[in-house]
C-alpha cells in the first residue's frame, strides 16, 4: 500500500472531522438522555460526557498540532523478553477457548469460524490444525466444535492435550480478560520449542477511546501489552491494522519480545451460500420492490447507522424510491440513534433493522440488495465489503485506510 499523497495535513484533518462527528454523536445521545429520563440524567451523564470533554481536549490538540514526520515502519527496538528459536512446526493449535463457551456471531466470531473451516478444509497446509480451548489452566482439543464447524463426524471425545515439539499456538479468539490464564499453555509450548502467535483485530479501542464503552480501552491495553510480551509473533487482519500497530508500539514505547514479527491477512465471506436454507419472510419483504442498500454491523457509533440514515432520508425527501436496511445488534450510545430510525414515517415500509438475522437471512440480503453501504469512521478490516464482493455486490464506502486497501 503506497503512501498517502495528501501527506500529515490530510490524516489530521480526517482525524478532526472523525472527532468532530464523535462530538456530535455523544451530545445526541445527551440529548436524547435529557428529553426521555430527565430524572436520572445526574446518575448517568458522567458516562457520556467524559468521552465529550476528552473528545473535544483531542479536537483542540490536534488544530493546534504542527504535522510531523511520518512515523517509522519498524516494531520499536525496546524488548523485555528474549527471543527463542522455534523447532519445525508440525501442529498449528488454534484457540477457540471464548467462542466454545459462547458465539455472539459478531465480527471476531465470524473470522473464528471461518478460519477454522478453511484450515481444516485445507489438505495441504504443510501442518496439522488442532482446535484447542482452555480448561484449568489446560489447553483441551475441540472436537464437538469442530465436529459442527466442518459438518463432520466427531473423530474423538474433546481430551487434554499434550503439548509437541514445535507446536504453533495461534491465539485466534477473543482473549482480552483471559490471556494471563494461559501463562502456563504458554510456558508448555515454549518448552517444546514452540511459538506463539496472537491475532489482532483493531487498534480502535486505543486510537479511538471515545468509540469504546466503559473499560474496554483499560483491558484492550492490558492485553495488547502481555500479547506483546508473550508472541513471537502478531498477525493483524488488515495491513493497515499492523502498520497501525507498529506505530503504535513505536510511540508508546512498548515494551514487546525481541524479534517480534508483525504479519498480517484478509478475511473472507463465511456467510451461507445460496441455497443453503430458507431467508425469513421478513427478510424477503426488506428486498422486494425498490432498490436495497445494505448496511451490516453492529448498531455503535463509529459504525455510521446515524449518516446511512440522514443521507436516505435527504434521498427520500427528494422523491427516490430506494431502501435502506440495517442488519446488526444493537450496540452502545446508539439510544437517538434508534429512536429517529423506529419513529422514522418510513420505518416498515423503506427502513428496516433486523437485529437478530441469521446467516441464511444475511446471505439473502447480500444477494438481493443493490450495493452494500459501510460508512465507519474507524475498522479493522470492513468484513462487510468482503462479503458484499464475494456475492458480486458493490460497496459504497467511507474513505478510510483500511477501505482503500480491502476496496482497492
Amino acid at each position: 500500500m503506497g503512501d498517502d499523497p495528501a501527506g500529515p495535513d490530510r490524516k489530521i484533518a480526517d482525524r478532526v472531522r472523525i472527532l468532530e462527528f464523535q462530538v456530535d454523536q455523544l451530545r445526541r445521545e445527551l440529548e436524547r438522555l435529557e428529553k426521555r429520563h430527565a430524572e436520572a440524567i445526574y446518575s448517568v451523564a458522567w458516562h457520556f460526557g467524559a468521552p465529550v470533554r476528552i473528545v473535544e481536549r483531542a479536537i483542540r490538540k490536534l488544530l493546534a498540532k504542527t504535522p510531523e514526520p511520518s512515523a517509522l515502519a519498524g516494531v520499536a527496538a525496546a524488548s523485555a523478553a528474549p527471543a527463542t528459536r522455534a523447532a519445525p512446526a508440525k501442529r498449528l493449535l488454534v484457540d477457540v477457548t471464548a467462542i466454545v463457551a459462547h458465539d455472539d456471531k459478531t465480527g471476531i466470531q465470524r473470522v473464528v469460524r471461518q478460519v477454522v473451516r478453511a484450515l481444516y478444509a485445507e489438505s495441504d497446509l504443510g501442518v496439522t490444525p488442532v482446535a484447542v480451548r482452555l480448561q484449568d489452566g489446560k489447553l483441551w482439543t475441540c472436537e464437538a466444535y469442530v465436529a459442527v464447524e466442518t459438518g463432520r463426524a466427531q473423530s474423538a471425545a474433546d481430551r487434554p492435550l499434550e503439548i509437541e515439539t514445535g507446536d504453533r499456538l495461534l491465539m485466534l479468539d477473543n482473549s482480552w480478560k483471559d490471556f494471563a490464564a494461559f501463562a502456563s499453555a504458554f510456558a508448555e509450548v515454549r518448552a517444546k520449542r514452540g511459538a506463539i502467535v496472537s491475532c489482532l483485530y483493531d487498534l480502535i479501542p486505543q486510537l479511538y477511546k471515545g468509540a469504546s464503552i466503559g473499560d474496554v480501552p483499560e483491558v484492550h491495553l492490558a492485553w495488547l501489552k502481555a500479547a506483546l510480551v508473550e508472541s513471537d509473533g502478531i498477525i493483524a487482519i488488515s495491513r493497515t491494522v499492523a502498520e497501525e500497530l507498529c506505530a503504535y508500539v513505536e510511540a508508546q514505547d512498548l515494551p514487546h519480545r525481541a524479534g517480534l514479527q508483525v504479519g498480517w491477512f484478509h478475511c473472507g465471506s463465511d456467510v451461507a451460500p445460496a441455497g443453503a436454507g430458507e431467508p425469513s419472510a421478513a427478510i424477503r419483504a426488506a428486498f422486494s420492490g425498490a432498490k436495497a442498500f445494505l448496511l451490516v454491523g453492529t448498531l455503535e457509533p463509529r459504525k455510521g447507522h446515524a449518516v446511512a440514515l440522514a443521507a436516505f432520508d435527504a434521498l427520500w425527501r427528494g422523491g427516490a424510491d430506494v431502501r435502506l436496511v440495517f442488519i446488526g445488534r444493537r450496540g452502545w450510545h446508539v439510544d437517538a440513534v434508534i429512536d429517529n430510525m423506529t419513529s422514522h414515517p418510513e420505518f416498515g415500509r423503506r427502513l428496516f433493522w433486523f437485529d437478530a438475522a441469521g446467516d441464511v437471512d444475511l446471505g439473502y440480503a447480500y444477494d438481493h440488495c443493490a450495493a452494500a453501504l459501510a460508512p465507519s469512521y474507524a475498522e479493522g478490516f470492513g468484513l462487510p465489503i468482503a462479503e458484499a464482493a464475494w456475492r458480486g455486490k458493490p460497496a459504497l464506502c467511507s474513505d478510510i485506510p483500511v477501505f482503500r486497501e480491502i476496496g482497492g
